[in-house]
């Protein structure tokens, strides 16, 4: 049964924010893939795109398998580019609804640091060309899509109403943290 929310969209476009936000008003833990990987690793995502980017998405598959079969009912951040690697993909919606957070990159831009997202060194132009590369795997992998232009509450409130009511009205039984 699908008990996780697995949020994945463009490197800027609200994951984060979103997810925390959403694991509050639903009771339910959260995980930021990027900061397991870098508390797990030691190291920054920045210090491990060094390395290589495929160092880095090896460790980043490595980490949706991880997350995907030891959470559940956990909302979970991926970074921009899981879709890249099917396999991510695959494992991280046999436990989790999948909803792909879509937003402008013109919003994106006014908002994030460039010089903390090691793929966007390159300058702006690297983002649309990320965001022409990836916006097909997102939107054919997602279980459904979100637009992320308006207030915060109406994207949780879309979020909350497209999922099912087994995760949005889970009750905790009387045997710990297991859930009926």
């Amino acid at each position: 049964m699908k008990t996780n929310i697995v949020l994945i969209g463009m490197t800027g476009s609200g994951k984060s924010t979103i997810g925390e936000k959403l694991s509050q008003q639903l009771d339910m833990p959260f995980k930021d893939i990027d900061l397991f990987i870098e508390q797990t690793t030691k190291k920054t995502i920045s210090e491990l795109f060094e390395v290589s980017e495929a160092h880095f998405r090896a460790i980043e598959t490595q980490a949706c398998k991880e997350l995907a079969v030891t959470e559940s009912y956990t909302v979970i951040s991926c970074g921009g580019g899981v879709v890249l690697n099917s396999e991510n993909i695959q494992v991280l919606s046999q436990t989790g609804w999948i909803v792909f957070i879509d937003r402008p990159i013109e919003h994106i831009l006014k908002d994030i640091e460039i010089g903390h997202r090691p793929l966007l060194k390159e300058g702006v132009g690297k983002l649309y060309q990320l965001h022409e590369q990836r916006l097909g795997l997102y939107q054919s992998f997602a279980d459904f899509r979100v637009d992320n232009q308006s207030d915060l509450e109406d994207v949780l409130n879309i979020i909350k109403n497209n999922l099912p009511k087994t995760i949005t009205h889970k009750r905790r039984g009387q045997h710990g943290n297991r859930y009926y």
